[in-house]
């Protein structure tokens, strides 16, 4: 797509300045059903994004066409939707940061690998979880997806940007049965080529997880020492970090208003976003244009800053901390890739001193049982009992709840574990003094 030809009809058709971007996604998406292949897609998505400057006000418009011809459309709803501001623009469009940071995260070894081999490894995977225990009875949805995508972004100040990444991923799920009753347990795992998966391993430990699920016990309801998995408290995470968002604060909806440079959480916990990092989350401008920056969030419990776009940056007097996202033609902002710190035990010795306690493995319904703005949350939750300092039975379905402010404050330790390098947050299993479990 020649951008070229977008400024010059920008400047035909009278806009002061402007911008365009466009994304282009291609993914691959195998999956088998008793062992060979049920469904096989390669889906295209394109999107481009316009905006700029008319008569001082500013005007966007997306669009799904990837074609030269229809940049004058573009510019037109740029200029309609500008007159139909009642304000001026105060930020304008971005010129551009003084330096970037490049780096190549795009992997080759992935996108020259055959598809032979990553169907190859979707019927092993397969294999390992039906023959893992006779109380599997079927392994669910083997799935592989690989994603490519192309980011560019320019400007008309001469600004010219463009990154590239792709990445992969195996999923599995296993159905075990006994006695009736039925388990079920899936899992993901990221991929970038030939050798980086164990693949018998991870279709053996699905398993494993699912048949572990039997034989579950009653848990009397009260406040137990609790154990969070690392994929869920990334979760929890996630929707903390939300609170730590300049829209939300300046809109009185943030559980963090009025908190910065104040010790909000445990002195154990420091979060970190880090989208300079190299790997599938890398991200090295926003959809501002604004050069990104790894940053610390919080330091051992302290909350060192909000994040930013150019507007609500401008609000609060403050610099951009690259995290614009541009969300249906309006610049909203994002959470890139973020890392807890890990503690120095691993799991075994975290939990050795806990006589009995819960470990919370999976959780429903988080999405709607949180409220984001005062953290209260209560979800249907499924785990371990530990007792003497060891995991022990699984347990019927409980209640996890609490508030999420308070849950962060109570964090007592933190082991050694990673998530998935595709994860959003990184995160280790962390241990919570008490929490409120609904059980019998």
């Amino acid at each position: 797509m020649n951008f070229s030809k977008f400024f010059q009809e920008a400047e035909k058709q009278g806009l002061e300045q402007a911008q365009i971007s466009y994304y282009l996604n291609k993914e691959t998406r195998i999956k088998l059903f008793e062992g060979e292949i049920d469904s096989f897609d390669v889906m295209e998505n394109f999107t481009i994004r316009a905006s700029g400057i008319y008569q001082g006000k500013y005007g966007s418009t997306v669009a799904d066409k990837p074609k030269d011809d229809i940049f004058p459309e573009l510019v037109a709803n740029i200029k309609r939707n500008a007159s139909l501001s009642e304000e001026k623009s105060e930020v304008g469009i971005f010129p551009g940061s003084p330096k970037y940071v490049n780096k190549n995260v795009f992997c080759k070894d992935l996108a020259e690998e055959s598809l032979s081999e990553k169907i190859a490894n979707l019927k092993v995977l397969n294999q390992c979880i039906v023959g893992f225990d006779e109380r599997i009875k079927k392994a669910y949805g083997p799935t592989y997806t690989e994603s490519e995508t192309t980011y560019r972004f320019a400007n008309s100040f001469g600004l010219n940007l463009k990154r590239k990444y792709n990445f992969a991923y195996y999923t599995a799920g296993a159905i075990a049965e006994e006695n009736g009753e039925t388990k079920t347990f899936s899992d993901f795992v990221s991929y970038t080529g030939k050798g980086s998966v164990d693949f018998k391993a991870f279709g053996e430990e699905v398993a494993k997880k699912a048949v572990s699920k039997f034989t579950p016990l009653g848990l009397k309801s009260g406040k137990y020492p609790t154990v969070i998995n690392k994929d869920i408290m990334g979760d929890f995470i996630s929707y903390f970090l939300s609170s730590t968002i300049a829209d939300e604060v300046q809109r009185h909806s943030s559980f963090l208003e009025g908190k910065l440079n104040e010790r909000v959480v445990s002195r154990k916990l420091t979060i970190k976003e880090l989208p300079l990092e190299k790997g599938p989350c890398f991200v090295n401008f926003d959809d501002e244009g604004v050069a990104t920056k790894n940053k610390t969030i919080i330091d051992k419990g302290v909350l060192k800053t909000y994040l930013y776009n150019r507007s609500t940056a401008l609000k609060d007097r403050v610099e951009s901390t690259g995290n614009g996202s541009s969300e249906g033609g309006k610049i909203k902002t994002a959470v890139f890739f973020t890392r807890v710190k890990k503690g120095k035990k691993g799991f075994a010795e975290m939990i050795a001193p806990i006589q009995e306690g819960v470990y919370i493995t999976e959780i429903a319904g988080l999405g709607t049982g949180m409220n984001a703005k005062s953290g209260n949350f209560s979800c249907q939750a499924e785990g371990y009992l530990i007792k003497d300092g060891r995991l022990d039975k699984p347990l019927n379905l409980i209640t996890l709840s609490g508030n999420l402010l308070s849950m962060l404050k109570d964090v007592k330790d933190l082991d050694n574990a990673s998530c998935d390098p595709l994860s959003s947050v990184d995160c280790p299993n962390v241990y919570i003094k008490k929490m409120s479990i609904g059980g019998e």
